[in-house]
């Protein structure tokens, strides 16, 4: 499999002890991890796609029926399909540049020295680490139509009438809705990526520009844009991936997606909720043909900003974006997103939010052209007024915990009022059976969290370690394979992965959801340890191994102790990717949920909404992703593009 790089001697493994030859310290380290992906994607994906071609129910004991293309057919006429794809791509659309206009903007903010910079931008960066579970619920508690604090707020200051309340999840205005909290909780993200590309241009070319006695335009349009841009390009088409796969937030806003339904809970109410297997797995493939174009778009994107010839991973199109016609797109996507953006708004607000647009458009160019201690004091202004928009939703989290429950559906909401601790006692000597099963389940999510968080990591430092030594055949390939395995949108496996753990016993188990958060997290291991050890110079091993010492003694002794502080980062996102994951959890619990996610949205009832109780589950739920933003800021950057771009 490999073809080792090292000096004879050292492939033979001996020295100081008897070894293995390089060959086998290869497959030892990669078959692993090659063989869990296998087993879990890709013989589950063959799987699914016979079932697309047959007339199956998994509710059922008949036998699939083979029915050749019918289901493709039935899904590529069916207009509710294409209505899904339609408002996945008008998600996508809106919240991309959204994210993409609010995150430069707060990073162009933050681009200057000023004290407790770090803690700010770490403030920043806490709504990334949210569950989406906590993020769509107080997002539909704040724009609650009769007692949410948005409508409270419009209506105080005369840009809505307060008998005549916007209801947030009708069929006009849940899109937005939804594309809000979606923003507030990943545009840091863009703001990162650019707040690094912003920090490694180099000085000198602003200073000659000086010397040219440029205009502040002048040196944004031809210095600061043409070096972030590569930058912004990954970021929008990570958030791109993301966001074609959305399904909690809309879940969760909109009552179970019924004003938002994008494809995959199209997918999912196909698959799971009316039993349409076959078909569901049709539908399924169609969003894979998806995600396939746009991780080859992904790696080609990543090559050019790493400025590497060759891409890790080879991508099937890798003419294309050196093609004329490429580039002739590449310059057009801007006017066109642009176009879709202005339609959008108009659409959204008419005329009266289109000229807002227009008008804060206007004022950001100003900003250009007026004397840099106005713009520095504007800057300041601007950051201050981010930095409470972006925590006051956190802060009344924690406000909603303290309070009774008799002061939280109240118009005005009150700010000043005794706290009660009374919503936490609960979790500690439960009233209600939510609360008493949801330590249980706490504990369950930490157990599943830890568990797959090593097995993921051991199995994806070893992968790396492979990749980043040896020459192996079909490399490239099997870069591809491991990652495209991370971009697949849960409902695209949800089926087959079903269908498999209702057969092995695995489904509603914590060994379940173990396997398959390894499963999950692997492949960002594999990527991310990659980046890290490539770092490492291979000379160290090099000399290990002229003094004689076996391939896995210079691994243990030279390599490893490099690269923990890269494993550490490592699990740290791989846990809180665990801690966090509500749409599997979700798809394969019973009754009761196994993990801390899916239960917090199962205690809403029929009945009035307990905010004051659900917000105390929030809060204990989101203390490990605050101790992590701030444990691992300097990692953050490079953890969330897979080791693509580098903190700096």
């Amino acid at each position: 499999m490999t073809r080792a790089t090292a000096a004879p001697d050292a492939r033979t493994g001996g020295g100081k002890g008897t070894g293995m030859s390089d060959r086998a310290v290869a497959n030892l380290f990669l078959l692993p991890t090659i063989l869990l992906l296998v087993a879990m994607n890709l013989f589950p994906l063959f799987w699914s796609l016979y079932l697309s071609f047959t007339e199956y129910r998994a509710d059922g004991n008949a036998a699939p029926t083979w029915i050749g293309n019918a289901n493709y057919g039935e899904m590529l006429s069916r207009p509710l399909v294409w209505q899904s794809f339609t408002t996945t791509a008008g998600f996508v659309l809106l919240a991309v540049l959204l994210q993409l206009f609010v995150g430069f903007g707060l990073a162009l903010l933050l681009n200057r020295q000023f004290r407790l910079k770090g803690i700010v931008t770490t403030l920043f960066l806490l709504p990334m680490m949210l569950s989406s579970v906590v993020v769509g619920l107080f997002w539909k508690f704040l724009l609650d139509t009769n007692f949410g604090l948005f409508n409270y707020l419009l209506g105080q200051v005369g840009l809505m009438d307060p008998k005549n309340p916007i209801n947030w999840i009708d069929q006009k205005h849940a899109l937005w809705a939804v594309v809000l909290a979606d923003t507030w909780m990943w545009a840091p993200f863009i703001m990162l990526i650019a707040l690094a590309g912003l920090q490694s241009v180099p000085p000198t070319l602003y200073e000659a520009a000086s010397v040219d006695r440029a205009s502040e335009w002048f040196r944004f349009r031809y210095i600061t844009l043409p070096v972030i841009a590569p930058l912004l390009m990954v970021a929008l088409l990570f958030r791109t991936l993301d966001s074609f796969k959305m399904f909690d937030l809309a879940w969760i806003m909109t009552e179970s997606g019924s004003t938002v339904e994008t494809v995959s809970i199209q997918v999912y109410r196909e698959a799971l909720r009316n039993w349409n297997t076959g078909k569901a797995c049709a539908l399924a493939y169609i969003v894979l043909l998806v995600i396939i174009g746009l991780t080859n778009l992904y790696l080609l994107l990543m090559a050019k900003v790493r400025g590497e010839s060759h891409p890790d991973a080879t991508p099937l199109f890798a003419g294309f974006a050196d093609s004329g016609f490429g580039r002739l797109t590449q310059r057009a996507v801007p006017w066109v997103l642009g176009g879709f953006l202005a339609a959008g708004a108009f659409a959204a607000g008419g005329v009266s939010l289109l000229l807002a647009v227009g008008l804060i458009g206007l004022f950001c160019a100003s900003l250009f052209y007026v004397p840099a201690r106005v713009r520095n004091v504007l800057a300041y202004v601007g950051l201050t007024l981010a930095l409470v928009a972006y925590l006051f939703p956190l802060a009344w989290i924690v406000l909603t915990s303290l309070k009774p429950f008799n002061l939280v559906n109240v118009l005005p909401p009150p700010v000043v009022f005794t706290p009660t601790l009374e919503n936490y006692a609960e979790l500690v000597n439960p009233s209600t059976s939510s609360a008493k099963d949801f330590p249980g389940q706490l504990l369950g999510s930490l157990v599943v969290g830890v568990v797959s968080t090593t097995l993921a990591l051991v199995l994806g430092t070893m992968a790396a370690y492979a990749f980043s030594r040896f020459k192996i055949k079909a490399k490239n390939d099997a870069l591809f394979f491991i990652l495209s395995t991370r971009m697949l949108p849960p409902v695209v496996v949800v089926v087959p992965i079903y269908l498999m753990f209702r057969s092995l016993g695995l489904l509603n188990t914590h060994a379940g959801l173990i396997l398959l958060y390894t499963t999950v997290n692997v492949a960002f291991a594999t990527w991310l340890m990659k980046g890290f050890t490539d770092d490492v110079p291979p000379e160290y091993e090099e000399a290990a191994l002229l003094d004689r010492y076996t391939r896995l003694q210079a691994f243990r002794k030279t390599t490893l102790p490099l690269i923990v502080p890269g494993m550490a980062a490592t699990a740290v996102f791989c846990f809180l990717t665990a801690w966090n994951e509500y749409a599997f959890a979700y798809f394969l619990s019973g009754a009761k949920a196994l993990t801390a996610p899916p239960s917090i949205t199962a205690s809403i009832g029929a009945g009035a909404i307990e905010w004051n109780r659900i917000a105390a589950r929030a809060v204990v739920f989101l203390i490990p992703a605050a101790v992590f933003t701030f444990l691992m800021r300097k990692h953050l950057l490079r953890g969330m593009t897979f080791g693509a771009i580098k903190g700096r």
